[in-house]
């Protein structure tokens, strides 16, 4: 749903044309949900999916998939790769496959890191990081000034969860405010991806 927030901040608060396509997995339990989005000046006539090499944002929620999926097949050159880890970011790049640190150096990747579940924790909301991580997107992107695209966040999570509750809302917003404070730039060495 934070995804599908996005799409409607974006088109509500920018005057940027955007689409967002989603790809569900029809299992429940370790499944995967990829979403497709674009936005851009003109309005979009583009195939549903990303093709290949034209990603400029990828995010992994789950730091499962590394080791499961492809995460940076679509990744244009230069794209920004934000992942949810509970690894410190001066330790995180050893921990990654081989494969997916040749191809952050090749793509000349920018790597982005949080720890979504502890910052969802800190604010009462268990393990839903799906606000935590719609914040770094537009903390990342620059789509909107920082305290415009936090506010918009917000009123979306109002829009969304105040008839559940303003506990909810409140929480949400505890999060939102928590986040940019664990996002952390990491820093990939260039002669790094071949060392085991």
């Amino acid at each position: 749903s934070a995804n599908k927030n996005s799409i409607k901040i974006i088109g509500d608060e920018t005057d940027l044309h955007a689409q967002g396509y989603f790809v569900y997995d029809s299992k429940k339990s370790g499944a995967m949900t990829v979403s497709h989005l674009r936005f851009g000046p003109h309005p979009i006539r583009s195939a549903y999916l990303v093709g290949a090499g034209d990603a400029r944002f990828i995010a992994c929620h789950q730091p499962l998939f590394l080791e499961r999926h492809d995460l940076l097949a679509h990744a244009a050159p230069g794209a920004v790769f934000l992942l949810n880890t509970a690894e410190p970011p001066e330790r995180v790049w050893a921990t990654l496959p081989l494969a997916l640190r040749r191809q952050m150096v090749d793509k000349r990747i920018h790597f982005r890191v949080i720890d979504a579940y502890k910052v969802a924790a800190e604010a009462d909301m268990g393990r839903r990081i799906n606000t935590v991580m719609q914040t770094c997107f537009f903390a990342i992107s620059g789509i909107l000034p920082q305290e415009e695209a936090i506010a918009a966040i917000k009123h979306a999570v109002e829009k969304t969860y105040g008839r559940k509750g303003r506990r909810i809302a409140e929480l949400n917003f505890r999060a939102i405010d928590r986040t940019l404070a664990s996002l952390h730039a990491v820093t990939i060495p260039a002669d790094a991806a071949l060392a085991e």
